[in-house]
């Protein structure tokens, strides 16, 4: 059984069904987070060192059959419009949101996960800086990186392009089932 993803219904700028052993796992990439560059380091439920390891990821997502890759391209004003950009991470978590539902209605019994780009955005403040549980444990997801997954490695491996020039952001996503 396979899922009809109907990539037109969440404009995606590339869709791409791929191997699950393209995916490689990089310890480097899991310690970015640490440098918490993005300043949700230990503050978010979505986000390291809250969520598993990387190993447990990695055992996890290894366990799917199929991939697709899946990635969004949004206009900025320039390389340092972080509004711009903050609205394009949002804006891709919710679609990827929507599709998470879709899938969840559409799919009730199949196996699947959804891994987004960057932290967790659903709550203006994440109750993990409240030591409380996570308000939409079954909406939210993690972030391809926050698993450990090289995003340049898969993006080059699959033939996606992670880069698509000046005034933009390209946000990356994995569906697996």
């Amino acid at each position: 059984m396979n899922f009809d993803l109907h990539p037109e219904k969440y404009d995606f700028t590339e869709h791409k069904p791929f191997e699950v052993g393209l995916i490689r796992f990089d310890q480097r990439v899991r310690e970015l987070c640490q440098q918490n560059k993005c300043g949700h380091y230990g503050k978010n439920h979505m986000c390291p060192p809250a969520i598993k390891e990387m190993v447990e990821w990695k055992q996890e997502i290894q366990s799917f059959e199929n991939a697709v890759i899946v990635t969004k391209l949004y206009p900025t004003k320039g390389s340092f419009d972080m509004k711009g950009m903050l609205e394009g991470a949002r804006e891709f978590g919710k679609t990827l949101g929507r599709l998470k539902e879709d899938m969840e209605k559409d799919y009730p019994q199949k196996r699947k996960m959804v891994l987004g780009a960057g932290p967790c955005l659903l709550c203006k403040e994440c109750t993990l800086m409240d030591n409380k549980p996570c308000r939409f444990p079954d909406k939210a997801f993690p972030a391809v990186e926050a698993c450990g997954i090289d995003v340049m490695s898969l993006s080059k491996s699959t033939g996606v392009r992670y880069n698509n020039g000046k005034n933009t952001v390209t946000y990356l996503g994995v569906i697996l089932y």
